[in-house]
């Protein structure tokens, strides 16, 4: 006769729910502080009208590269980005290089119209600026921006 110790369901069902609620209350107390002391993401992503056609393929794989650039009322430049390739990229919003204000965000990319629009910082937060209208080919939300580029007519 073995001496090993047997599971018992009901027992197995008890530990399983008191990890859960551990679990549960560590993201409810330490959650804010979590996001409080972690770097803000802008998810940036790039599409180009063209990028199915012929002459899209001069370009390497991830297209011609893209940059974003954000710009005081001023028309300073403080903080920009070069190299956005198709698809996500992933940008930091670190308070250090974007205080929190309002600024004109503007991507461009080369043989490509360049597109503005306004944006607010606060902290590690992008958000669309009050007022702010949805164009067709721009779309901008919560630490999210999505562009579609448009060849240059000659």
């Amino acid at each position: 006769m073995s001496n090993a110790y047997e599971l018992k369901g009901n027992r197995v069902v008890a530990t399983l729910l008191l990890l859960t609620g551990f679990v549960g209350a560590l993201f409810i107390i330490l959650g804010p502080k979590a996001t409080e002391k972690s770097p803000g993401i802008l998810h940036v992503g790039i599409r180009y009208a063209d990028e199915r056609s012929i002459e899209f393929t001069r370009y390497s794989q991830g297209g011609p590269g893209a940059r974003i650039e954000f710009i005081t009322t001023d028309g300073e430049s403080v903080y920009q980005l070069d190299g956005l390739k198709i698809g996500r990229n992933l940008v930091p919003i670190e308070t250090s290089d974007l205080p929190s204000a309002d600024y004109i965000a503007r991507l461009s990319a080369p043989d490509y119209q360049s597109v503005q629009f306004k944006v607010s910082i606060d902290g590690r937060m992008l958000n669309p600026a009050k007022g702010f209208e949805g164009q067709a080919d721009i779309r901008v939300d919560y630490n999210m921006i999505g562009v579609r580029f448009k060849p240059k007519k000659d």
